[in-house]
């Protein structure tokens, strides 16, 4: 019998990170691909809905969205309000997923019709359990090697939150399971950061890889965090 909470044809990503390790600014980094959804509601239906070929002009207006979620420095203390996914694209919250909820915004069902990815985070790999009865196709991506950045730029967004020392052993997913981004050996370079996003880009089967777009946005949010 069939889950009433499953996403047919479904597929998603799902980042695992503890907090402040940049894993909201790699989904972004993923989500400007054509075979994949920036992580907020309008969005989604903008993408589902885009008729024309793709081009330079859809890139761009995801670039553009991307962008938004960079705060001036001034506003770097409240990160959390610019991040995409506070709206709950899906529809309903993390909470939700836990009961488990079906997912409520229509849209998702029809991004899954077109084959095209959604993008989740966790912060535990404990909690994929709970979209195992969403998604029939997941992809793992775990940012590892992420605690000198974390430390670093975690207070600078929000002194409400402490790193989790505990992340490393009892967090992360387990070796051999996805794609893993190293953050401290490659977040402040920026040719290093570019090429891992692109080996990220393989893992995912995505073969539209926008390195000078991806570059720009990696730039403007790199510069608030030194």
């Amino acid at each position: 019998m069939t889950h009433p909470c499953l996403i047919p044809d479904g597929q998603v990503i799902i980042f695992n990170f503890p907090a402040g390790g940049g894993g909201k600014m790699l989904q972004n980094c993923v989500g400007l691909s054509r075979y994949c959804v920036l992580n907020k509601a309008e969005y989604i239906n903008w993408q589902i809905n885009f008729a024309e070929p793709i081009s330079h002009v859809f890139y761009q207006q995801k670039l553009q969205w991307i962008l938004q979620t960079v705060p001036t420095p001034v506003d770097v203390k409240n990160w959390l309000a610019f991040e995409m996914d506070k709206d709950n694209p899906c529809g309903i919250g993390l909470f939700d997923f836990r009961k488990p909820i079906p997912v409520t915004n229509p849209d998702v069902y029809t991004l899954a019709k077109k084959n095209l990815w959604i993008t989740l985070t966790v912060h535990n790999f404990a909690a994929t359990e709970y979209y195992k009865l969403y998604w029939p196709t997941i992809k793992h991506v775990c940012l590892v090697n992420n605690e000198q950045f974390s430390k670093y730029t975690l207070p600078k967004k929000n002194i409400k939150l402490n790193y989790d020392s505990n992340w490393a052993t009892l967090g992360r997913t387990p070796s051999g399971v996805g794609f893993e981004f190293d953050v401290d050996n490659t977040i402040y370079a920026t040719n290093k950061f570019l090429d891992q996003v692109e080996k990220l880009y393989e893992y995912l089967e995505f073969d539209d890889f926008q390195r000078d777009l991806i570059g720009e946005y990696h730039s403007k949010y790199i510069e608030l965090h030194v």
